[in-house]
């Protein structure tokens, strides 16, 4: 006699397998969404941080309305993924101190990216652990 097709412990063992693969594979799933998600907020952190640049170089202060540069505000995006603000930190005439930083909010997680200008010469495009940025 031919037997043909699987038994049950077959397929059993079959759809388990299957949903330990999933179950490993989700998360990580989810980590690479939020991860292209933030491209959004470094395109947008970078647009930010150069009107800032401008608006001190005409102006040699720093403002922490997004409205007052010369760029359209991402914070008005009917569907924007982050939110931003701006914060100095101690900007003067002649040195420029502050950061931007897009916000986000999703399943229980905050996702941060940050710019932090520290002087006229450096500053530094930072993400939050994550996002796979610097635990410290």
């Amino acid at each position: 006699m031919l037997k043909r097709g699987f038994t049950l412990l077959e397929v059993l063992i079959v759809v388990i397998i299957i949903g330990i693969l999933a179950a490993i594979a989700l998360p990580q799933y989810v980590t690479t969404l939020e991860k292209s998600k933030s491209a959004e907020a470094a395109t947008n952190v970078g647009s930010i941080r150069s009107a800032l640049d401008r608006y001190w170089y005409q102006n040699g202060a720093i403002t922490t309305t997004i409205s007052n540069l010369d760029i359209d505000n991402p914070n008005s995006v009917t569907n924007k993924l982050y939110t931003y603000t701006i914060t100095d930190g101690g900007t003067t005439s002649t040195t420029r101190i502050y950061t931007v930083t897009a916000t986000r909010t999703a399943g229980g997680n905050t996702y941060t990216v940050q710019w932090k200008q520290d002087s006229n010469v450096s500053g530094k495009l930072l993400r939050s652990a994550n996002l796979g940025g610097p635990t410290s």
